[in-house]
């Protein structure tokens, strides 16, 4: 090899070192250009990604390097809370069954998906740490936030997978925020229905839009209240327990139901 090629290839290779950060903190929504030959990040899949249902919308998010995310903090004294600290806080809106960021120990970076009135959204479009994480605008009742004001979608992207928590959501999902949201593997869906979010039926719909390899229903707080949501689906695993711990490679095909066990503090 000349001396000049030589250089070329290590210019190359220098080249791809310095991608490879942004590949891995890729969007869900591009994944139509990291998923290009060549360009494919490989997720370190020596640890699984770890979901862990605290209650009511609250969820804690862990990626194999150890970064956690609390998504919607609830702030009830009768449900369990996060002992580890956190490093990435986010909430859909400022209600405060969503919104209780102190329960969140250490000093987290925290994204709110709205102002502090309820009134705009905030744009959200960021990478902490390992994980990639982006909100979508959407609404808590079907009237635009005329009953029940606006609502955050946020989407995290941890070891190459896509994991999105439907805060409040009130509605069904347009074209535009299927496309903001991208390619979905996990999907955390409220089914409390009706007055709160979308009701069991809606959630079924929605979850069939989103087309994920995995839903998890979530904002209830009754035994039994995720039975008519799973009893949409044909493929439905119930946990003994309130963790799924997940690689890339062991997701199945869309789409299958996950219930975790309901755990009061």
């Amino acid at each position: 090899m000349t001396r000049s090629k030589t250089l070329t290839v290590a210019c190359a290779a220098l080249a791809g070192l310095v991608m490879l950060p942004r590949l891995a903190w890729a969007f869900c929504h591009e994944l139509d250009v990291v998923n290009r030959p060549g360009l494919r990040y490989v997720a370190n899949a020596s640890r699984p990604v770890e979901i862990e249902w605290f209650g009511h919308a609250t969820f804690q998010i862990t990626s194999s390097k150890g970064t956690r995310i609390l998504a919607d903090p609830h702030g009830r004294d009768d449900l369990r809370w996060p002992p580890l600290d956190q490093h990435i806080v986010t909430t859909s809106h400022p209600h405060g069954a969503h919104s209780n960021i102190w329960m969140a120990k250490g000093s987290p970076v925290v994204l709110e998906g709205l102002t502090r009135t309820g009134e705009n959204w905030q744009k959200i479009h960021t990478t902490i740490r390992d994980v990639a994480v982006y909100s979508v605008p959407a609404y808590h009742d079907k009237s635009q936030g005329l009953q029940r004001g606006k609502n955050a979608i946020f989407v995290f992207r941890v070891d190459d997978i896509c994991i999105a928590h439907l805060g409040d959501l009130g509605h069904h999902l347009t074209p535009t925020q299927l496309k903001l949201l991208g390619k979905i593997d996990i999907l955390l869906v409220p089914v409390a229905g009706g007055m709160f979010t979308v009701t069991p039926t809606e959630a079924i719909e929605v979850t069939k839009q989103v087309n994920p390899r995995i839903a998890i229903p979530e904002h209830y707080w009754w035994e039994g209240g995720a039975d008519q949501f799973a009893a949409g689906f044909a493929k439905v695993k119930r946990l003994n327990g309130a963790i799924l711990r997940i690689t890339k490679q062991d997701l199945p095909p869309p789409t299958e139901i996950i219930v975790m066990t309901w755990e009061p503090r």
